[in-house]
């Protein structure tokens, strides 16, 4: 069978299949860890053999004093579970009736890997983000026979700012966030793993706020050396472009991972776009994925045409309301979005 790379008039370079994919594959899992920062703060479990994943609730255990001469009770804790399916495989592809500008032109490969990398690592992250907002408005979990689990799992926090313009001013927008923070140390949740996502406008209004605290590091700290760590309530601040603002996929459609199955767990509604903080803990959200980050560049003899692809497959949903927590403008208020085109954050 013939190589589709043969020399021809078709191919200009002898530069092979293998390395071609190697360059691509890496520079898109490299841009892609650069965009992506929600597998810093929620673990993804790796999904083979199902397209479902399990993860227990444990309720919270009942003491009691010991009586002389009184046999203690038994107090069996409650389990529940949640759960997450993956059902949808998300594509990057490029298609070219000939290969040759990415066989001649490193720049070419490495700037369409840049771009699918980007936008792969913007739709996970923005996924993630969903779910955390809504997570913040459901209630307590409960069990089978509308068990409380003991009261273990509290429900999910938002507060909304009472005027529009409230989320211009620093101090509204620092004390909205640090009483739902407060709020979960009210119920005896260790707040110091917890992050706050605000986009760019509110990290720049939050900026201006004396009780933001930052840190730069110098040489001598690894990976933060010569960066600034940003603190609000003893809990890191982290700018992000990721927090929907568009509903479903923002043409009048679903978003991708929505579907009946899943009762449209993806589409935020009106009221969740006006989200302009999101507080979120290592166990607010459960997360897997069946197909992790993958590459390939392949020829389609009947289409005689190249794809470039890169997709994966993942799901999440909410674990623990009582860790998720929005700040929400009030209605009515405008966009906090660029009033440019939507920048690389």
């Amino acid at each position: 069978m013939t190589d589709p790379f043969d020399s021809d008039s078709a191919h200009l370079s002898d530069v092979g299949i293998d390395l071609l994919i190697e360059q691509y594959a890496g520079e898109v899992e490299s841009q892609f860890a650069k965009s992506s920062i929600m597998r810093e703060f929620t673990p993804v479990r790796s999904i083979r053999g199902t397209d479902t994943i399990v993860n227990n609730r444990v309720g919270r255990t009942v003491l009691e004093a010991i009586t002389p001469g009184v046999r203690p009770n038994a107090n069996p804790t409650t389990f529940g579970r949640v759960t997450v399916t993956v059902d949808t495989v998300i594509l990057a592809r490029d298609n070219r009736s000939m290969l040759n500008e990415l066989q001649t032109h490193f720049d070419a490969r490495m700037e369409l890997a840049q771009d699918h990398g980007k936008e792969l690592g913007k739709f996970f992250d923005t996924a993630f983000i969903i779910q955390a907002i809504k997570g913040s408005f459901l209630p307590a979990p409960t069990g089978s026979g509308g068990n409380s689990f003991n009261g273990a799992f509290g429900a999910g926090k938002n507060t909304q700012l009472a005027a529009v313009g409230n989320e211009l001013d620093p101090d509204l927008v620092e004390a909205a966030i640090e009483d739902i923070i407060v709020a979960m140390q009210l119920e005896d949740i260790g707040t110091e793993d917890l992050v706050i996502l605000v986009n760019p406008t509110i990290f720049r209004v939050l900026r201006n706020n004396d009780k933001l605290i930052s840190t730069r590091y110098s040489e001598g700290n690894g990976k933060f050396a010569e960066g600034t760590l940003y603190q609000l309530a003893g809990c890191r601040l982290v700018m992000t472009n990721r927090i929907p603002t568009v509903i479903g996929n923002g043409k009048g459609g679903n978003h991708p991972l929505s579907n009946a199955e899943n009762g449209n767990a993806y589409d935020v509604t009106a009221n969740e776009l006006n989200t302009i903080a999101v507080i979120l803990h290592p166990k607010s959200l459960f997360a897997g994925e069946t197909i992790p980050l993958t590459s390939d560049i392949w020829f389609n003899r009947e289409e005689k045409q190249w794809f470039i692809d890169s997709f994966l497959a993942f799901g999440v949903t909410t674990n623990r309301p009582d860790v998720c927590g929005t700040v929400l403008k009030a209605n009515g208020s405008p966009s906090v979005s660029s009033p440019f085109t939507d920048p690389d954050v």
